[in-house]
């Protein structure tokens, strides 16, 4: 019985508490809040009024409000009034995006500049190149595969010959020469115009070259020739004699050296 006079006594202060609470609504407060936030500044709702006699505020709530801060109703302190401070900010951070866009439409511009004259000048996409591709790649293939390419339609004794002479390592040399130049004008960065013209130097040296070595291939199947001609032991042929002999191997000597030295 004790227990429940006791919670039932508990429950009526609890309820008394719960309706000793008012909920309040103060215009002054209202007022300021809306004026702040979203509507205008009304110099009408500056809450509580001064009720003028004679141009006299005989309101105390007045004098107690707004009578230390006479100039208040006067200025605009909403922050997004048209000078407000929240309205500076937001212009403010507008000027600045519109600012900033405009460094990046200029930095990716530089960039975009910047790629396609590494695209024009590097030497990792010159194979790309419409001109190489077009013709000083097929032209200057020899320079690829040289050691294969050196002896094409030739007889075995003509191989052998210049292998002996040295003429081929002539030839291999010169022609690693041009295959390196060859090389680092695929691989160096340089002007387009610059690279261009570095396949056509090459391409000019390594034909004169190509002619030099055919033209020492055609002495070296001469040489042989003339040598088997004038071979002692063909039949159906006299002996020469020592004079002849003398004239032939001096003949030969001759057109030896021109295949070394051209």
């Amino acid at each position: 019985m004790k227990k429940t006079i006791l919670l039932l006594t508990i429950g009526f202060l609890c309820l008394q508490d719960l309706l000793a609470q008012m909920r309040i609504h103060d215009r002054a407060v209202v007022a300021q809040q809306e004026r702040m936030v979203f509507k205008q500044w009304d110099m009408d709702e500056f809450y509580p009024n001064p009720n003028r006699i004679l141009g006299i505020p005989t309101n105390p709530n007045w004098f107690l409000t707004w009578a230390l801060h006479p100039n208040y109703p006067q200025l605009d302190r909403r922050p997004l009034s048209p000078s407000g401070e929240q309205t500076q900010r937001i212009g403010l951070a507008a000027a600045m995006q519109v600012s900033s866009d405009y460094y990046k439409q200029q930095a990716d511009t530089v960039g975009n500049l910047a790629r396609r004259e590494l695209l024009r000048v590097s030497g990792a996409f010159s194979s790309a190149d419409p001109l190489y591709l077009l013709y000083y790649q097929r032209e200057l293939s020899p320079l690829d595969n040289i050691a294969a390419d050196a002896f094409k339609n030739t007889p075995e004794n003509v191989k052998g010959y210049v292998t002996q002479t040295g003429v081929l390592d002539w030839y291999l040399e010169n022609m690693q020469s041009l295959a390196e130049r060859y090389g680092f004008a695929k691989t160096l960065d340089m002007e387009r115009g610059q690279r261009i013209l570095m396949y056509h130097r090459i391409m000019l040296d390594m034909r004169k070259l190509l002619t030099n070595w055919e033209y020492k291939m055609s002495l070296s199947g001469k040489m042989l020739a003339l040598r088997q001609d004038s071979g002692p032991n063909r039949p159906g042929q006299l002996k020469l004699d020592m004079a002849f002999g003398r004239e032939d191997e001096i003949l030969a000597e001759i057109i030896q050296r021109r295949i070394l030295m051209k």
